[in-house]
């Protein structure tokens, strides 16, 4: 499965917190209930792919 980059972070800003990480994937979460939302650290960004299929 394919991920896409929904935000980017950028490495040297120190204003942006885990708190502002955590609410973005929180509302990215919500706008795309299909997509798994997570964090990666290679990226710094958080990311998305569909959601596996339950069989």
């Amino acid at each position: 499965m394919k991920k896409k980059v929904l935000f980017k972070i950028d490495r040297g800003d120190d204003s942006i917190t885990l708190r502002d990480v955590l609410d973005k994937i929180q509302e990215l979460q919500r706008k795309n209930p299909d997509q798994d939302v997570f964090f990666d650290g290679d990226e710094y960004a958080v990311c998305s792919r569909p959601k596996r299929k339950s069989t």
